[in-house]
């Protein structure tokens, strides 16, 4: 029987092999055996049943021979056997006209390899292999299990967007797409064949024949583009009773230019999850028209769905929230989708559906091609009573789904389900986001569905919010405003939200950058360095080309003021108080002479001088690669040429450790879209700030730097 325990047993065999340098290469190890081992059970199932079936590879290299007798090879003659003679001779396996399975057995073993270089560790694996019978109906269903359980070990498993769907998820959007026997079924990224395997099962039901078994064998299709993921879709594939699954292709879908599909490509229905939250290799794009050209994977794979369905083909497909509601290429990819195809149905999923991989939230979106939208139902999948959020102990389970199928048939608004018309989708500029109308809201529900408390460690939390609380009350009524009052009058219930101390340092932030926490002293004045400024402006100073830039920045109007300031404090443009640099990077001799890591002196290295030079402190803010992210450097510092940095200018209007906080503060009112991926300089420029006096500045990162050391502690017992 496959199970964790199973797994995690054979992981601790093979990390005292030597030979075996991390989860990859015992991911890759594990495969080939479970590979050989399945192709040998069924086998063997296949040989009782047909008395002149003839196996894929020969005897000697079939797994029964060498591996299934625990008494049999190991050691340096085990080695030696599966070194010298097992992978070349299945490598070079002749063709067979009459078994094809030989030529798969020969892809498979071109791109794998033996890593363990201890014989009778390798015998210690095969025997826990052996404990599997692929043969039975439980160990067949739990296949899938063990590249799950060791994909959550890799720890680089979610950058490219691989997430394995729980199979819940897929039964679901298979039963609903409903797909009938005799129509083909592709999924464009299979991954491990989760989606395909259930289809053949959903369809099998309707076979009455072995004509209609072989019309099965030739109608399921899957690509995927990884050696592993896809060796084990294959390996899945035989287990599910494809015979000789030669139309599960590694492949790259996106590779090929969307112009060549033609109609022999076409199929009947597409069930996939495509990759998400990664990027595909430069020039992918170019495959796809210039309108719908993106880097983003799962906008590419929602483009050649389109393309791939024959008229009425239908489609249940996963997305996350940002193929929703992104602009730009995205909307007329969205614009596409409603034209072309019905795009009946989107199922709302929780944002820990895919946990532990990944807190995306993500969509489950079911079209017909054909026939233009003129309605979307949606249906908010909510968790089940007494759980807070999904995880690898506690994943959806299959029957969460049953009152979906019940709507499916008979659909009526209710608290969890509402539709919206393709005038209203118009309007939002094709954003499908639309969050849940007719749900009503109770903060106190919402905050117990997002907790996860830790309770042993509760009563230490309690005393630093407590101590919070003192700190608070220490601040005069009059700058007690009602929202972080509120926080603090419940905050032994708030404390336990998943990332608390996150939420409260942005409203924290944005609170006493208004002016709304600190007790201002009257002696501070009125911001003497923002007069001294526009006095100079006004008497033509000349402040070289800075002050020809702030002379085009537009005045500020009451319309653009989000909220009132203290009667001391004023509102300035970010330009007219501060200058903006674009990083300078060094060149190649220099990079190599200097090192990656070094903070240049005033001088620079070799003794270069060089005029955008950090010399103090200062804010940097990422573009490119990097755009969006807000750092502050102590000086002196070398910007490279992907950034550009802030320094508080010649007036020193600014606190440069208050303008960090404000920047990073996204949230803030006055910085609705501020700083974030894209922001260029001359945008930043024109950036309204609230500017207080330099003492209250000091003032106010003080109490944010004691108040963030109170919530950082506040969540430590919570993490």
């Amino acid at each position: 029987m496959i199970s964790s325990g199973l797994i995690k047993a054979i992981q601790d065999i093979m990390r005292q092999d030597d030979g075996v340098d991390g989860d990859a290469q015992r991911l890759s190890q594990l495969v080939w055996m479970i590979f050989l081992k399945v192709l040998d059970d069924n086998e063997q199932e296949l040989e009782l049943l047909n008395k002149d079936y003839q196996p894929a590879i020969p005897k000697e290299f079939q797994w029964r021979t060498w591996a299934a007798n625990e008494e049999g090879l190991t050691g340096s003659s085990l080695l030696e056997f599966i070194n010298n003679k097992l992978f070349p001779s299945l490598r070079e396996l002749p063709l067979n006209k009459i078994n094809m399975r030989n030529e798969i057995v020969r892809g498979v073993f071109e791109d794998s390899h033996n890593y363990m270089k201890n014989g009778t560790l390798l015998r210690q694996v095969a025997n826990k292999i052996n404990t599997i019978d692929f043969n039975k109906q439980g160990d067949r269903h739990s296949f899938n299990d063990i590249y799950e359980t060791l994909l959550r070990s890799l720890q680089s498993a979610g950058n490219s967007g691989e997430y394995y769907t729980p199979r819940p998820v897929t039964r679901f959007i298979t039963e609903m797409v409903n797909p009938k026997f005799g129509e083909s079924v592709l999924d464009p990224a299979c991954g491990t064949g989760g989606f395909l395997s259930n289809a053949i099962e959903h369809i099998r039901k309707q076979v009455k024949t072995p004509e209609d078994e072989r019309v099965l064998q030739e109608s399921i299709r899957g690509v995927e583009k990884k050696q592993l993921p896809h060796l084990l879709c294959t390996t899945n594939m035989i287990l599910h009773g494809i015979e000789v699954p030669v139309n599960i292709r590694r492949d790259n879908t996106l590779k090929r230019p969307l112009k060549d599909y033609g109609p022999a490509d076409r199929v009947d229905v597409i069930l996939t999850n495509p990759p998400f939250g990664g990027t595909e290799e430069p020039g992918i794009e170019s495959n796809f028209p210039q309108a719908f050209q993106t880097r983003e994977t799962a906008d590419l794979f929602l483009v050649l769905i389109m393309k791939l369905l024959k008229p009425g083909g239908r489609a249940g497909i996963v997305l996350p929230d940002g193929s929703l509601s992104g602009e730009g290429v995205k909307t007329r990819i969205k614009e596409e989708l409603l034209n072309e195809c019905n795009l009946h149905t989107i199922i709302r999923l929780p944002k820990t559906i895919f946990a532990p991989y990944t807190p995306t939230a993500t969509n489950l979106l079911f079209f017909t091609k054909g026939e233009p939208t003129k309605e979307i139902w949606y249906y908010e999948h909510t968790f089940p009573k007494g759980v807070k959020s999904y995880s690898k102990t506690k994943p959806i389970k299959s029957e969460e789904f049953d009152p979906i199928k019940e709507w499916w048939e008979n659909r009526v608004e209710s608290d969890h389900a509402w539709k919206v018309s393709i005038d209203d989708i118009k309007k939002r500029d094709y954003n499908l986001n639309i969050k849940n109308p007719n749900r009503v809201v109770n903060v106190e529900a919402d905050i117990q569905m997002l907790l996860e408390v830790h309770r042993s460690e509760k009563s230490k939390a309690r005393d630093i919010a407590t101590e919070l609380i003192k700190e608070f009350n220490s601040i005069s009524p009059d700058k007690q405003s009602d929202d972080i009052k509120y926080v603090m009058d419940n905050l032994y219930e708030i404390m336990e939200l998943k990332n608390a101390d996150e939420l409260l340092n942005r409203l924290i932030v944005e609170k006493a950058t208004s002016g709304q926490l600190t007790n201002q002293d009257p002696a501070d004045g009125t911001g003497e360095e923002l007069y001294k400024f526009i006095q100079a402006e006004k008497a033509g100073i000349d402040l070289g080309s800075r002050l020809k830039k702030q002379k085009a920045l537009p005045p500020i109007t009451e319309e653009e003021i989000p909220f009132a300031l203290p009667k001391t404090w004023k509102w300035v443009r970010l330009g007219d108080v501060c200058e903006l640099k674009y990083g300078k990077g060094l060149d190649k001799a220099e990079r190599n002479s200097a090192g990656k890591h070094v903070i240049y002196g005033a001088n620079g290295p070799l003794g270069r001088t060089d005029s955008y030079l950090v010399e103090s402190s200062a804010i940097i803010v990422g573009r490119k690669g990097s755009a969006g992210a807000v750092n502050m450097v102590d000086g002196p510092f070398w910007p490279s040429d992907v950034t550009y940095y802030v320094e508080s200018g010649q007036f020193g209007a600014f606190d440069m450790r208050y303008l960090y906080y404000l920047l990073r503060n996204l949230d803030l009112p006055s910085l609705a879209g501020g700083i974030k991926p894209g922001l260029n300089r001359n945008d930043a420029y024109k950036l309204l700030v609230p500017l207080p006096p330099i003492k209250e500045q000091s003032r106010i990162v003080e109490l944010i730097d004691k108040w963030f050391d109170m919530t950082s502690k506040l969540a430590a017992p919570l993490a």
